[in-house]
């Protein structure tokens, strides 16, 4: 696949968009909530999975290059590293599929799962192994999952309904 100029600019927004959404942060412990998952659903939900996987490493590239290299010694850069993964595989699921809101929730669970899966190991290997804490499972699952969980869950339905209310309208994202 080809990148069009088009393809371009929506890798640019939507990396500029996960990149500035990280500025709304709640601090609540090692990983702050922020809008992030959210703008990496809807990466998913409208990208395909080549410019989704490019929007989010170039949003990863950002948080390197305007962060400092020093950004991953944060426990929450792993879930950075799920962005990536995420978007690409929400993209690929719900492209493989005409896009429906079962879909779309399929695709944002399975997407959620992987940023945890990826970003909770990171945060827990900062945190005992860099920083010298004994933190033990339940205790990183509570500080980086359970706590989010609830938001997750808001934020998941809010990208379903604007993909699936936008789906077909917004001219930016017909492919």
């Amino acid at each position: 696949m080809k990148l069009s100029t088009r393809d371009l600019t929506q890798i640019s927004i939507f990396a500029a968009l996960t990149f500035v959404s990280g500025f709304l942060s709640i601090p609540v412990g090692p990983v702050p909530i922020t809008l992030q998952t959210l703008l990496v659903l809807l990466t998913g939900f409208f990208l395909r999975p080549k410019a989704a996987f490019f929007a989010q490493s170039l949003h990863l590239l950002l948080k390197l290059l305007l962060g400092g290299f020093q950004s991953l010694l944060s426990p929450s850069f792993g879930f950075i590293f799920g962005f990536v993964a995420a978007a690409t595989l929400i993209s690929y699921l719900v492209h493989k599929k005409e896009g429906s809101f079962l879909n779309y929730g399929i695709a944002a669970v399975a997407g959620t799962i992987v940023m945890y899966a990826i970003g909770l190991p990171y945060m827990a290997a900062i945190l005992n192994g860099v920083m010298g804490n004994q933190f033990g499972l339940a205790e990183i699952f509570q500080m980086g999952m359970i706590l989010f969980i609830p938001g997750d869950i808001g934020k998941a339905l809010l990208a379903i309904i604007l993909a699936d209310r936008l789906k077909g309208r917004a001219r930016v994202f017909q492919h």
